[in-house]
């Protein structure tokens, strides 16, 4: 639920405002404001100017700050880690502790990233060491010879007849080459002349499609032999290397990592403290700072300033103008149960403040719309236990873990469904005799189905009209209020008028409906103009589409039986097994998203549309990290 908020204002001498900061940032319950300084109300306050000290802190705070997330993102975390409580009172003294360890980190993230950049180039290399070293060794004792090293495509070996040809006739015969695929698309070419030739063979190189095998910085003095040789050395010795680097730095984390996280928070606190100034305004000896708190945590925070500063602090509550209403910041809060069913709200921006947390009525609907659609015992007892096994693998990440629990708590209504519907992976379990359906059978009364999913519409798409109803009550717009409930009952008379009609319902009635069905049509004409006509007949159509609870959950029916047919019908067991196994894999993933998504989409579309008004602002106390 949306709980109720105070404004209140924080009085005291300027010589105490740093210590009533550091207890507003220990409460964590005060959402803190700019004050309205300078206006026309308030003309005797002024801006509170931030002291050269303390900017000059910031400063160093902000500096400290990058270094310690630099530092903290070299030293790979622990696990599992606990960043160190430290006081503020400790920052400065830590500070000049951390500068040896942050030089040593670098030092070795320097060494580590020479090496593996050096590892990474000889890499680049090993199809031509593979390719060229064989040849080269056999090609090393030969004097006043020099060898070079060729790549080309494939699909230009020609060249490689025309290079032959070509240097044969440069050295009179005097050469050797030899050619040898690389890989699929590579072909390399060692060639071996009289040093006499170097400039001339060069030449005609030039221009070439021809790829010389340049040799990396550190090689470049070397001859081919010698530099594949080293290069090959150097592989074997790199790896080595690198890991004894990364078991100091290993060793330096689990030494100083806890400190520099829990450093970090401090600073950032630090930071926050002193930013949180510049929301604040002044009289001549007086500090006043300003904010929300909720309901429950006000006379808890008074009490706190009182046994702190006595009557030498005050925190008085302030009378909410109306055109602050909006500006109210939303704190929701929800028993733990609930809380999981949250994470649907995230996708949307927050409510308005004094309107309806829809997050009960999601609890309530999305498992039951989710259980409707599935309505296996089969199906859902996997996606419980694949829900609970994911919940647990993910349980540091919130907002996975709610969507798992989420989706856990959804599959025992999915399990109940399928027990009143008969169905164990579709009609296997009556296949098998140990299942039967026991409210109906999905199959065979799709009627009754559409019925009674156009009756849940119908319940669901009028209580999210009376609940914006009540929503505008509650902020005071009486005429927007009348306005929904004249749609209320536009929509009632005309599905009694159309029950009547169908022989649902005795038509002595019939005269009464038709007057009560105009008299609420003008009503909403007037008072919403032509949009309240196009709502009724949109809310009709949202009635229409809760028949997807219908469609959706017997489509899967019909998968599930057609994968026990394939199976049965199968003269091969083992291979009917396996068919029917991959059909009901694929219809399981179907299960998981189709009805979470059809089940959102009558949340969000047809239910939060006639009551949801969003751009509210999200409480966001100030408190420590």
């Amino acid at each position: 639920m949306i709980e109720k908020m105070r404004k209140i204002q924080i009085i005291g001498p300027k010589a105490y405002i740093d210590e009533c900061v550091k207890v507003l940032h220990a409460a964590a319950v005060v959402h803190i404001e700019t004050v309205r300084a300078g206006s026309a109300e308030e003309d005797f306050l002024t801006r509170l100017p931030i002291e050269r000290e303390k900017l000059k802190e910031r400063t160093m705070l902000d500096k400290a700050s990058e270094r310690l997330k630099n530092l903290v993102v070299l030293l790979r975390a622990p696990e599992p880690y606990r960043a160190v409580r430290v006081g503020s009172d400790e920052i400065v003294k830590l500070l000049s502790q951390i500068a040896p360890v942050e030089e040593r980190v670098k030092e070795l993230h320097a060494e580590k990233g020479e090496l593996s950049e050096e590892l990474s180039t000889i890499n680049k290399y090993e199809r031509l060491l593979k390719g060229f070293a064989p040849i080269v060794s056999r090609l090393g004792g030969l004097k006043n010879f020099d060898i070079i090293g060729l790549t080309i495509e494939k699909t230009r070996e020609d060249i490689a007849k025309i290079l032959d040809a070509e240097i044969n006739r440069i050295t009179e015969g005097a050469y050797q080459i030899y050619v040898r695929d690389l890989d699929e698309s590579t072909i390399g070419i060692v060639v071996t002349y009289p040093r006499d030739f170097e400039s001339r063979i060069r030449y005609l190189l030039t221009g070439k499609a021809i790829n010389e095998v340049k040799l990396p910085e550190e090689y470049a003095d070397m001859s081919l032999i010698t530099a594949l040789k080293q290069m090959g050395r150097r592989k074997a010795e790199l790896p080595a290397s690198i890991r004894i680097i990364e078991r100091d730095l290993d060793d330096m984390s689990f030494r100083w990592h806890e400190t520099l996280a829990g450093l970090l928070q401090a600073v950032e606190d630090a930071i926050d403290e002193i930013g949180v100034l510049s929301y604040a305004a002044q009289t001549k000896f007086t500090f006043v700072i300003e904010g929300w708190v909720p309901d429950d945590r006000f006379a808890q925070l008074k009490g706190k300033f009182t046994s702190m500063f006595g009557d030498k602090v005050v925190i008085r509550e302030l009378e909410i103008a109306e055109r602050e209403v909006d500006l109210i910041p939303v704190y929701i809060k929800n028993p733990g149960f609930l809380k999981p069913f949250e994470v649907f709200l995230s996708a949307l921006p927050a409510p308005k403040y004094g309107t309806t947390d829809p997050t009960i009525y999601i609890a309530l609907f999305f498992p039951s719309f989710y259980g409707l659609i599935v309505g296996d015992v089969g199906y859902g007892a996997i996606i419980l236990i694949l829900s609970l096994i994911l919940r647990k693998k993910f349980e540091s990440r919130e907002a996975l873990k709610n969507i798992f629990t989420v989706l856990a708590v959804s599959s025992i209504p999915a399990i109940i469904f399928g027990v009143l519907f008969g169905e164990l992976f579709g009609d296997l379990g009556e296949r098998l005799g140990i299942m039967h359906p026991i409210l109906l059978n999905r199959i065979e009364a799709l009627k009754t189905l559409i019925m009674v999913t156009m009756g849940i519409g119908i319940g669901h798409v009028l209580l999210g009209i009376l609940i914006g109803a009540v929503n505008n009550m509650h902020r005071g717009k009486t005429k927007e209020a009348f306005g929904r409930i004249a749609y209320f009952v536009l929509i009632c008379s005309f599905l009694a008028i159309l029950g009547m009609m169908f022989g649902y319902l005795p038509d002595r009635f019939f005269t009464a409906g038709a007057v009560v069905l105009i008299i609420s049509l003008i009503i909403l004409t007037v008072i919403e103009g032509v949009l309240g006509p196009l709502e009724f007949i949109k809310a009709l159509g949202n009635i229409v589409s809760y028949v997807r609870l219908m469609a959706v959950g017997t489509a899967s029916v019909v998968m599930a039986i057609v994968a026990n047919k394939i199976g049965g019908g199968s003269k091969n067991l083992v291979l009917g097994i396996i068919i029917a196994g991959l059909i009901h894999s694929l219809n399981l993933l179907l299960s998981i998203l189709s009805p979470s998504i059809q089940s959102m989409r009558l949340q969000y579309v047809e239910f939060f549309s006639k009551f949801y008004e969003g751009g509210g602002r999200k409480y966001t106390p100030f408190k420590k990290r």
